[in-house]
């Protein structure tokens, strides 16, 4: 087919739904005649540009062209490589194109396009006032100031085409005891529990302003439309200011909450705020360690009545607290879009971890951006939609009555007032205590404000357990009739809209009569009774009353029919129109580990739970790392156990009630951490568990106590010369690799590497990789000279990372399933490799030796040979293989990377120069050992008490958890005299080395292999740290992780054990840069 002949097929659209469109002509010329008018223009113009015109019309042209017009999504603007630019190729062919009508309309086309690339006005401005939330919701659209703001009137969504006069409406309080008043008690059918309507109070409250209207005004909504969590931060700046400390870390005051109406509703409620109180606290502490922008000061050095620090000081403050609070919102976005939403949306129950994302960028065919970060305004409409009393359950149903009958004094729902109510209400509110001293549910505060953490697990515990009620007709308890009436009341003052006005708006079929409104003849038969006509039916009451969805596909919550449509719709505008959720939700505004903390994980444990997060960093001691009442505590567990068992996966969670850990005791004190550290008979390792649920052979020595280790350690370096020969291969790699990694700066002769990435990091595992498990057939490392690897040094990294957190750190508890299961299939990989060239499994000693790598020496078969006599199998053979590549790499790098850092720019810098550039191993010595002692790779161990025992004047019970600081106790002045400086001649005496590197590699290689990098490193002329921030190992101190002595922040912003930077600059190097020197 000639090129012309085919231009109606190619310009067409490529999404499938419009092939028929033609481009041609205004974007909204859509119809098939204008478009064949204008491909007949097109084949006109192009024959005359044919015959005189020195453009070519060859295909690529035209598909250059087309390709930039029709792609709506990804325009390829290095289409060049193959033919020239489509924007200025497509330019180019319009140019050649006489004037006329296909001229203007590409012209118009691209005009178009181009325009709508951008957003129309800029969707938000820079600075702080921009960035953060405000106290009242104002400027949440920069353009629309007002729209969603507090104190600001409702909005309408509905326009009223039926009348509803109320001098011909029925009675409220008829209505009530007709339609609406509880009938017995019917168990929710898809076993959601009592926390979710929980939860589901604390959202509505949050979005929806239920009972947030004005009682001075009821046009005026006092809370902000948006997802904002007001009821923890307050809908004023006044009730924030209530709940700020303002002392320069940017925290809440413990334990507290702004919205006092929520005091009256079930205790679960005002648990969950808590929970998001703690949440922003940790969050503003952790922004406060990490200080990403490094603008961070210790507030206690400030004076306050300097007016520079004090200036500082607020400054900082508002920034932690402004930060956390846009974290700890995302927090609650990304529970209502996993946890919540898989409830309502019933994808909990097929195991499914998908969720609605309505936050991104959309596109039209036209590339115009389809709205988002608007604003948004609560209606009257919606308000009326969240009334989920009849999903109360019984034992909120009796502890509702139970406040009831103290607040009225034994009254009855019947006989009360509106008027007796208000009055109550205005007492309650007039006798509130500081809001530091709140309470609810019998709860008690302690001594420092904060409530107790097993009081507030035992009332999550009971609302996970307390089946919540079904959605009907003749649901809602009698104790909420006064709640009920004054909501219709208030309806009718508002002049909302029909039930069946709200549900064409919707898009959805108006009832033609009650019994297509509800099947229950009986409740139709009433409320056509009452109302006479359908059409009459108010939104309040006929949302309330209506039938129920079934039990299906997608539904979970099973509301009536027209709430379930409507919830979507409401969720979907409470969010994308909030720009703190779509155009300024960046990792700049919330920094880059807030923004990667707030995320909801689709592959997180429990089909993706954000809220099992939240209960194991909050309540760390009361849930637990596989429970469904962690996972799943909007659904009851027994309904849990029947859906998991259906998946197939119930043999992972644990189904019985949480029960609680007792933290962990910390002892610092030297004699007492020594005695301990080696007492065996008393304090037992806690790793062996660990490495139980992902190996199932023995052999990983490195678990197995001091007499296993050190007999490993022996086979690997048995006399003086071959603890020398690995501290060569130590010093030799770590120069070819900065070798290979450094780059030079111009003009002058100095060079810079990243030490810290690229050296340090994975000088251990091309020792542990190509001197100890080197398969012949099997395992090896990819690199350039070996392509055919079959991991690189940084995915092995990765791997044995993953495998020491697992083993041997104290990880954050709702990763310890996801990475254990990673972890057991990184493990059977390794070891299917480790034992690659075994045949059928059978091993002998010339085969066992065929393993390693033997550099044309017979030390490798001797080391395999005396591991072998020490394994009674190939699985605990290939089990010490893997426990030494684990061991002699991760953790050696950290220590590495602590040692130079250590050193660099400190004031033995010269001293360590010149022990290097002399070979001074008695001095290198030393300083690895001080280094060890300093700084080591981590703070120190865990350990369980096996039998009731006195350290001291400490008593510890069988089961206790202890942590003993070794890195505190190794400072201890009466040890060690001037603990805080360098001693050369220490060489480790009374040093307290727990499990790490020593227990791994022993002490004399240990101390040879950081010697010997050292060395490597500052053997260099004029080594020094890198300027600025790329010199300076960022780290932090993290409390809420005791064993590490610091915490780094790594590439997917995420808190990591292992160090991720440190840049050096050498004024000269010592090998030539070329081809055979890139690793």
């Amino acid at each position: 087919m000639a090129p012309l002949n085919r231009l109606s097929s190619i310009f067409s659209r490529k999404d499938s739904k419009s092939t028929n469109e033609p481009v041609l002509g205004s974007a909204r010329e859509k119809t098939s005649e204008s478009g064949a008018h204008a491909i007949r223009d097109f084949r006109e113009q192009a024959r005359i540009v044919k015959k005189g015109s020195p453009l070519s019309m060859d295909m690529s042209t035209l598909v250059s062209a087309v390709d930039f017009i029709r792609n709506k999504d990804a325009i390829d603007d290095r289409k060049f490589l193959v033919h020239p630019p489509q924007l200025e190729h497509s330019l180019t062919f319009i140019s050649r194109l006489g004037p006329g009508k296909i001229q203007t309309a590409l012209q118009n086309t691209i005009v178009e396009l181009l325009y709508n690339d951008l957003a129309h006005p800029p969707a938000t401005s820079l600075s702080n006032k921009y960035a953060w939330r405000t106290a009242d919701g104002s400027f949440n659209n920069p353009d629309l100031p007002d729209m969603g703001k507090a104190d600001t009137p409702y909005a309408r969504s509905v326009q009223q085409s039926h009348p509803l006069p109320r001098n011909k409406l029925p009675d409220a309080g008829l209505i009530f005891d007709t339609l609406l008043r509880r009938e017995g008690f019917v168990e929710h059918p898809a076993g959601l529990s009592s926390l979710m309507f929980s939860f589901a109070a604390l959202v509505i409250h949050t979005v929806s302003s239920v009972f947030r209207t004005s009682h001075q005004d009821w046009n005026i909504n006092e809370t902000p439309s948006y997802v904002d969590l007001s009821p923890l931060y307050g809908h004023n700046q006044r009730e924030q200011d209530r709940v700020r400390v303002r002392n320069g870390y940017g925290v809440l005051k413990p334990d507290v909450f702004a919205e006092d109406r929520l005091l009256l509703l079930p205790p679960a409620v005002c648990t969950l705020l808590v929970l998001f109180s703690r949440n922003h606290n940790y969050i503003a502490k952790k922004l406060y360690e990490i200080n990403e922008r490094g603008t961070f000061v210790d507030p206690a050095k400030l004076q306050t009545d300097n007016p520079e620090d004090l200036k500082k000081l607020l400054e900082q403050e508002e920034e932690l607290f402004q930060t956390a609070r846009l974290v700890n919102c995302g927090w609650f976005g990304s529970i209502v879009f996993s946890d919540y939403f898989s409830c309502i949306l019933g994808l909990v129950r097929d195991g499914n971890s998908w969720s609605l994302d309505p936050f991104g960028e959309i596109r039209s065919e036209d590339r115009t951006i389809f709205e988002r970060g608007k604003g948004n305004v609560c209606s009257v409409e919606f308000n009326c939609l969240y009334r989920w009393h009849a999903t109360t359950s019984l034992e909120d149903e009796k502890w509702v009555g139970k406040v009831f009958d103290q607040i009225f004094e034994g009254k009855s729902p019947e006989t009360l007032s509106v008027e007796e109510f208000k009055s109550a209400a205005r007492k309650i509110a007039a006798t509130q205590p500081d809001i530091t001293d709140w309470t609810f549910g019998g709860l008690k505060r302690q001594g420092d404000h904060t409530f107790n953490d097993d009081d507030l697990a035992r009332v999550l515990h009971d609302a996970t357990e307390h089946p919540a009620a079904a959605f009907r007709a003749r649901g809602t308890p009698a104790s909420m009739r006064l709640h009920e009436i004054m909501g219709i009341e208030q309806n009718r003052r508002w002049g909302v809209c029909s039930l069946n006005d709200f549900r064409q708006y919707l898009g959805l079929k108006r009832h033609k009569t009650f019994l297509e409104w509800n099947s229950d003849k009986e409740i139709a038969d009433a409320a056509e009774k009452l109302y006479g006509n359908i059409e009459n039916l108010e939104l309040y009451v006929g949302l309330q009353a209506e039938e129920a969805k079934p039990l299906m596909e997608g539904a979970g919550l099973c509301p009536g029919y027209t709430i379930s449509r409507a919830i979507l719709s409401d969720a979907i505008a409470l969010t994308r129109g909030d720009r703190h959720f779509t155009h300024d939700y960046t990792p700049y505004n919330l920094t880059a580990w807030g923004f990667a903390d707030c995320q909801r994980d689709p592959d997180a444990f429990g089909f993706g739970s954000t809220l099992g997060r939240l209960l194991l960093r909050t309540l760390p001691n009361n849930f637990t790392e596989n429970s469904v009442y962690t996972f799943f505590p909007l659904m009851t567990p027994k309904s849990m156990k029947a859906h998991l068992t259906k998946l197939q996966v119930a043999d992972q969670y644990d189904l019985l009630r949480p029960k609680k850990r007792l933290p962990a005791k910390v002892i610092s004190s030297y004699p007492q951490v020594a005695d301990i550290a080696k007492d065996r008979s008393v304090f037992d390792y806690p790793y062996a568990a660990r490495v139980s649920r992902v190996l199932s052979s023995k052999g990983f020595y490195t678990v197995d106590g001091p007499g296993a280790q050190e007999k490993v350690y022996k086979a690997l370096a048995d006399s003086p010369e071959s603890i020398e020969q690995i501290g060569r291969f130590f010093y030799d790699t770590t120069r070819r690799l900065i070798d290979s990694y450094s780059y030079k700066l111009v003009g002058k002769n100095i060079c810079g590497v990243d030490v810290g990435r690229d050296i340090l990091k994975y000088v251990p595992v091309y020792w542990a990789a190509t001197e100890i498990v080197v398969l012949k057939g099997g395992f090896s490392l990819k690199t350039k000279e070996s392509p055919e690897g079959h991991y690189t040094p940084q995915e092995l990294y990765q791997i044995l990372g993953d495998i020491y957190s697992f083993i041997f750190l104290d990880i954050e508890a709702s990763k310890v399933m996801v990475l254990g299961a990673k972890v057991t299939t990184d493990i059977k990989h390794l070891l299917a490799l480790i034992k690659g060239n075994l045949g059928l499994g059978i091993i002998n000693r010339n085969s066992v030796a065929e393993l390693f790598h033997k550099h044309k020496k017979t030390q490798h078969n001797e080391i395999v040979q005396r591991l072998h006599a020490l394994s009674g199998s190939t699985d605990e053979l290939a089990n010490t293989i893997l426990a030494l590549l684990v061991g002699s790499t991760v953790e050696v790098s950290l220590a590495l990377t602590n040692a130079v850092n250590l050193y660099l720019g400190s004031e033995y810098e010269a001293t360590i120069h010149s022990a290097a550039k002399s070979n001074d191993s008695k001095a290198l010595s030393g300083f690895a050992y001080e280094a060890l002692r300093l700084d080591p790779p981590f703070q120190g161990v865990y350990r369980t008490v096996k039998k009731d025992h006195f350290v001291g004047s400490l008593s510890l019970m069988e089961g206790d958890r202890v942590f003993l600081d070794i890195k505190a106790a190794n400072l201890d002045g009466g040890v060690f005299p001037s603990p805080n400086t360098v001693d050369l001649t220490r060489a480790g005496k009374n040093v307290i080395w727990g499990d790490g590197v020593f227990s791994h590699l022993g002490e004399p290689l240990t101390v040879k292999v950081l010697s010997e990098v050292l060395r490597a490193i500052f053997s260099y002329d004029n080594v020094r740290r890198a300027p600025g921030q790329s010199g300076i190992l960022a780290r932090f101190k993290e409390h809420s992780r005791p064993e590490l002595a610091y915490s780094y922040v790594d590439d997917a912003s995420f808190s990591s054990p292992w160090p991720t930077s440190l840049s050096i600059l050498v004024g000269d190097l010592l090998y030539e840069r070329t081809q055979d020197n890139d690793i």
